[in-house]
């Protein structure tokens, strides 16, 4: 090739120009982020990746590895003695009944060793089990299992049948083996389950984990905790999982850290990684180390819990990191309240930790910031973009443009008025994760990248800060990056919501805090709110309501000390400070003199004239003594949505809008009284190329998040084609409709756009009614408009209320300590629950389960178990993302709930959980346009077309007893649903309310008959006469009382033998001649004949109908009782042909699933060593009781014994996981 080829643009994959990193570091090697400890909050690091061994200047990367999600904890309070064979080393069994060898060089001074248990797939991550299932089939099982079932296969083909028991035995049982091998064909791999031993060596704790599984712990690696030996494990070549550990409790808890996804890997090697022979492949920050805290609870795929991110921050707080980085957070009813936000900022403020996170990737629409990154006041929130470096190297675009934020990237205003963003940076990297993923490295994006580029960045100003010797506080160093930022694109032109400040710059930061190192105010925290709305941030104007207020705020500036400071400090601490408006609308004072205490002054907001749409202005303070210069000393921000009027006061379109350069379109509108829904209507007006157009849409309600009122959608419109989304709205309240293309689209799009709002509203948002009722009244207005009216009222799920059977509280350990010194508390609350077959089941407690940041409580987790202790799924908030698929039986929920006052608790010690189960088929509720409609079955409501400011009364009957017995509900228990109102399907799906269903107390329902029938005349001394004889019978079938000495009494009489037949069932070896004269004897007595035919007997007739059948029945039991009695004692005896003759009666008197019949034929297909048989009748008991750790114990020996031993090792594996002897740890 001629033409020379371009270098490969490496600066492009973890982008360090856009922020002046590369540029600071050159001229500032040495301040490459040595120094600097940075915790990293997520979902863990991988040891061994490259990049993450050494800082630049040859310290350890990683100073520790710890799990503070508890997913990788194993209960290790079981404590052993080894014993010694007299011939070997010294020897425990471990939980899981393996033998395990103790290597001789191992000193143990106690001699006490904790033991534990630990299935690798509740380590593993998705992705690892998934790709280890796949393997252990192909691998492992396949080439095992298919020439067994092959083999069957033949043998059945070839097998002929002579009519015989006994060959029609063998053809069941080769049948048996041939569809057992076929259901067995797929496994379900139950993964490794090891063995952990802990143990103290007289220096500090050690821990090992039997990876071989076998005992052989020789051949194990014997591993200290981290931060003491830097020492990690791999579990084995297949999987490519390392491991560290970590022992807390004095050996009661062994912590086993793994990663629980590659995103942890990802983010640490973005702020930190150190290549050294490929320096362009480095982090922002290679000479800065890392502390990884895995947050990312593998039980919940990775999702963070209150409890993981307290004992983080107490983790960060005690290791004395310099900074923090979570790249993890979420939508929240509310900002800067609760246990988590608390302790974070606590962190900043008072232990100066510098706290960096993601602000979150649910844009474009305004106010989709999350928590904690993008609305709690000492953290930095950070926002991502894409440059053009990154799109040639990351992305490999064919064209590049000028930077621009991430579509999805987050906007601000926070619900308080807070701007949202602090900063942008880059939101995307291509560099190491985990090994398991079989991959060097990846492309991943989103703000959970920038965030920790941000925080790279950060990082070297510090490392040259403390090199410098010049103090630092966190709220200076946020104050001087919003200060030092530059605007995000040509002009500063993009989106100031997304990209907050601007794009960090690391010179600029670094030269401000050199010149104002020694400013008075450096340590001062400016706290700024108005003073109503009470404790808000900002002025965020944008419902109705607020643009008709008066338009004068007063705000309110508090200087905060450090909590150390001398008296004479804030004596003589005064500003005189200038305040500016950035915007003309916005007037406020020229000056303010600040001193110690509290100030006030009024800002002044003029709307008047603004065009629709959203406005942003600032009051800034500087100070006017020569500091101007520094930047403000803070910021009041000021949001104001200005509506876009409606045509007819219900429709607004646009007939084209142009779709260039990524612009985005943000309509505001005050949503028409009585409106429901609206639909958006796109239309492309492009007849050569699709158009690709993100629509979101967002209502913001108090204390609720966004996404309680959000909709977004990418909709693909063909050349010329159009779509319509329909939203469901509130009305009076602000809708913001955002439309905009992806970043990465190359072509330009034009669209026309249609807004149109729609009224059928009824009298109350949601509906409850009770049973008991019999019918409740709903009114339907439509407000505007013409529209058809179809009702339809659905009850999906039945809701069952559980309270705790138990409940305790206690002290947590060492690991749940406040750093202000308050001990965490547990409560830990156990609900017991049917399910009578199987279904679905969505745990939830409706007090706490929607709250995880701005939580009071420090944790919320649940674990459901089986009724053998079998752990089967957890969660923890926002209970919609879990559920689980059980079968019938038993089950128990163990919740836990954090909290430091122990008081707080208590008021929960009886708090309800809801079961929520899915039915099988919806329950409809009639509805009627008439109220005597819901006594008259078949009186529904016609469909019809609905006028303007007409009002349509609807009439909803309760359901009856018959419907509901279907369901298997019970009074007190609760059915829920949705009702639509419109006709139209698309509007169904989206325009629906609540709908909940109480079952009240059930009919009593009197016995069949006008009167009471009077009792039988009872004869005393019959009765006792009787109860005396079975009392004589039962103790002689005991052997307390001889049969000779009854036999005088009762002679021949059919109960009498039936007890004396028992009786010599349960002797050890009882006599063939007795028990074949005896069962002769009770055979000679009922005729089996008779019995069988009037059990063929459609239909009887006869006068005395009813008292034949009671003495049939009698007969036949009595008949059946004798059989499996003699086959018992034949099976013993291993006599063949008469138990033929007694399998074949059987056969004829009960069922081939009858319970009985089963546990006999069991026996008997054993006898003939029929191991199919037997597992197939196994597995059908097994179905019907439950789990049963005895029968499948049964089925592992059968499957040993026809030569599956791969089945039964698989099988073994899932016992141990099945049957564990303790509840897991939480």
């Amino acid at each position: 090739m001629d033409t020379p080829l371009e270098p490969f643009p490496f600066h492009g994959l973890v982008p360090k120009r856009e922020t002046r990193a590369e540029e600071f570091l050159t001229a500032n090697p040495e301040f490459d982020g040595r120094g600097i400890v940075i915790a990293i909050l997520d979902t863990g690091i991988d040891p061994a990746v490259a990049g993450l061994q050494t800082t630049v200047d040859g310290r350890p990367k990683i100073v520790d590895l710890i799990d503070t999600s508890g997913s990788g904890d194993v209960d290790t309070s079981t404590v052993r003695k080894a014993l010694c064979n007299g011939i070997g080393p010294l020897e425990i069994v471990g939980l899981t009944g393996r033998t395990l060898k103790i290597p001789e060089q191992w000193r143990n001074p106690t001699g006490e060793w904790h033991v534990g248990m630990k299935a690798g797939f509740e380590l593993f991550p998705v992705a690892v089990r998934g790709r280890l299932q796949d393997d252990y089939q192909k691998k492992y099982w396949e080439p095992k299992h298919s020439p067994l079932l092959v083999e069957a296969l033949k043998e059945l083909s070839s097998f002929s049948s002579d009519n015989t028991i006994e060959s029609k035995l063998k053809q069941e049982d080769l049948e048996a083996q041939v569809e057992l091998l076929s259901s067995l064909s797929k496994a379900k791999c139950a993964g490794p389950v090891y063995d952990c031993i802990v143990f103290h060596d007289g220096d500090s704790w050690s821990a090992v984990v039997d990876i071989t599984e076998c005992g052989d712990l020789a051949q194990c690696t014997l591993l200290k905790p981290y931060r003491e030996s830097r020492q990690y494990a791999t579990f084995n070549k297949e999987d490519h999982i390392n491991y560290s550990v970590n022992v807390y409790e004095e050996g009661d808890v062994l912590s086993i850290v793994t990663t629980a996804g590659s995103h942890g890997t990802h983010v640490a090697s973005i702020a930190a990684a150190y290549f050294p022979d490929k320096p362009a492949l480095n982090g922002i920050a290679p000479g800065a180390q890392i502390l990884s805290i895995k947050i990312g609870d593998t039980r919940l795929n990775t999702m963070e819990t209150s409890s993981s991110l307290i004992r983080a921050a107490i983790t960060a707080k005690e290791a004395r990191v310099d900074m923090i980085n979570l790249s993890y957070g979420e939508a929240s009813h509310w900002v800067n309240a609760g246990a988590v936000i608390e302790l974070f900022v606590e962190l900043a403020t008072k232990h100066n930790i510098v706290f960096v996170a993601s602000a979150g990737n649910n844009g474009p629409a305004l106010s989709t910031v999350g928590c904690p990154g993008g609305n709690t006041h000492s953290l930095i929130g950070v926002g991502a973009f894409v440059s053009p470096d990154m799109m040639a190297a990351s992305y490999s675009m064919t064209h590049q443009k000028d930077c621009l934020p991430y579509t999805w990237c987050s906007r601000g205003p926070t619900l308080d008025g807070d701007r949202g963003v602090t900063i942008t940076a880059p939101g995307g990297a291509v560099t190491s994760v985990p090994k398991w993923t079989l991959q060097r490295s990846q492309l991943m994006n989103g703000t959970s990248m920038s965030s920790p580029n941000a925080c790279g960045c950060i990082a070297l100003l510090l490392s040259a800060l403390k090199a410098k010797g010049i103090p630092y506080t966190p709220s200076l160093v946020k104050r001087v990056l919003e200060n030092t930022a530059i605007p995000l694109g040509p002009s500063g032109s993009c989106d100031l919501f997304s990209s907050g400040h601007g794009v960090i710059q690391v010179p600029r930061a670094y030269e401000a805090m050199v010149e104002g190192a020694d400013y008075i105010a450096n340590d001062i925290i400016f706290k700024v709110s108005l003073l109503h709305p009470k404790n808000r941030r900002g002025i965020y104007i944008r419902e109705p309501y607020e643009l008709s207020q008066p338009s004068h705020y007063t705000v309110v500036v508090n200087p905060v000390f450090p909590e150390h400071s001398e008296s004479s400090k804030k004596h003589d601490f005064e500003l005189h400070l200038a305040l500016v408006s950035s915007q003309p609308w916005v007037h406020c004072p020229q000056h303010l003199i600040m001193w110690n205490g509290v100030r006030q002054f009024v800002v002044e907001v003029q709307l008047d004239g603004l065009e629709p749409g959203v406005h942003f202005a600032e009051v800034c303070a500087y100070d006017s003594n020569g500091a101007s210069s520094k930047g403000p000393l803070f910021r009041i921000p000021i949001t104001a949505i200005i509506p876009t009027l409606l045509k007819d006061s219900k429709t607004f379109s646009l007939p084209s809008v142009d779709f260039t350069d990524q612009k985005l379109y943000r309509y505001f509108f005050h949503v028409p009284k009585d409106s429901t829904w609206a639909e958006i209507e796109l239309a492309n007006l492009c007849k050569d190329h699709r158009a690709r157009i993100n629509a979101h849409t967002v209502q913001l309600v108090p204390e609720k998040f966004y996404r309680e009122h959000e909709h977004t959608e990418m909709v693909t419109l063909e050349p010329n084609g159009s779509h319509s989304c329909v939203i469901t709205v509130m009305e009076n309240r602000t809708l913001e409709v955002c439309l905009t293309q992806l970043w990465s689209e190359l072509i330009s799009a034009h669209v026309s756009v249609k807004v149109t709002f729609h009224s059928l509203q009824p009298s109350v948002p949601a509906i409850t009614l009770h049973s008991c009722a019999g019918w409740t009244r709903l009114e339907v207005l439509s407000g505007f408009g013409q529209e058809q009216i179809n009702p339809d009222f659905k009850l999906t799920h039945h809701i069952i209320p559980k309270r705790p059977v138990d409940f305790v509280i206690r002290p947590l350990g060492v690991r749940d300590i406040l750093p202000n010194g308050a001990q965490i508390f547990e409560l830990v609350l156990t609900y017991n629950f049917h399910c009578l077959h199987n279904t679905d089941v969505r745990p939830s407690v409706p007090l706490i389960s929607d709250l995880l940041y701005e939580s009071p409580y420090g944790g919320q987790l649940w674990m459901l178990y089986d009724q053998n202790k079998q752990f089967l799924c957890a969660g923890d908030a926002y209970p919609k993302q879990y559920s689980s698929k059980l079968e019938k039986g038993d089950y128990v929920i163990k919740l836990q709930i954090r909290h430091s006052d122990k008081a707080q608790l208590e008021t929960l010690k009886d708090i309800s959980i809801l079961l929520e189960f899915k039915l099988s088929a919806a329950l409809s509720l009639d509805v009627s346009h008439i109220r005597v409609g819901t006594f008259v079955s078949g009186c529904k409501f016609p469909p019809k077309t609905s006028r303007p400011g007409k009002m349509i009364p609807l009439y909803l009957s309760a359901m009856s007893e018959e419907k509901l017995s279907k369901v298997g509900a019970h009074p007190g228990d609760i059915l829920s649903g949705r009702f639509t109102l419109c006709k139209l399907d698309d509007v169904k799906k989206k325009a629906s309310y609540p709908l909940q269903y109480i079952i009240g107390p059930k009919a009593v329902k009197a016995a069949k008959g006008s009167a009471p029938q009077p009792l039988p005349y009872c004869d005393g001394t019959s009765d006792y006469t009787r109860a005396l004889k079975e009392f004589k019978l039962n103790w002689m079938k005991a052997g307390a009382i001889p049969l000779n000495e009854l036999e005088p009494q009762f002679g021949e009489e059919i109960d009498f033998l039936m007890a004396k037949l028992k009786f010599l069932e349960g002797k050890s070896e009882p006599v063939c001649t007795d028990v074949t004269e005896l069962v002769s004897l009770i055979r000679s007595k009922l005729d089996i004949t008779q019995v069988l035919v009037h059990a063929g007997m459609k239909c009887d007739l006869s006068a005395h109908a009813s008292e034949t059948n009671c003495e049939m029945e009698k007969s036949k039991n009595t008949l059946v009782e004798c059989l499996l009695l003699e086959g018992s004692i034949l099976l013993r005896q291993g006599s063949s042909d008469k138990l033929s003759e007694v399998y074949i009666d059987l056969h004829k008197l009960l069922d081939h699933k009858d319970a009985k019949m089963r546990s006999f034929r069991t026996k008997y297909v054993l006898q003939h060593k029929h191991y199919a048989t037997a597992v197939k009748l196994l597995e059908e008991e097994l179905a019907e009781k439950g789990p049963s750790k005895a029968i499948e114990n049964d089925i592992i020996k059968h499957y040993q014994l026809l030569g599956w031993n791969h089945c039964a090792e698989n099988r073994q594996r899932w016992m141990l996981r099945r049957y564990p002897e303790k509840y897991q740890l939480f």
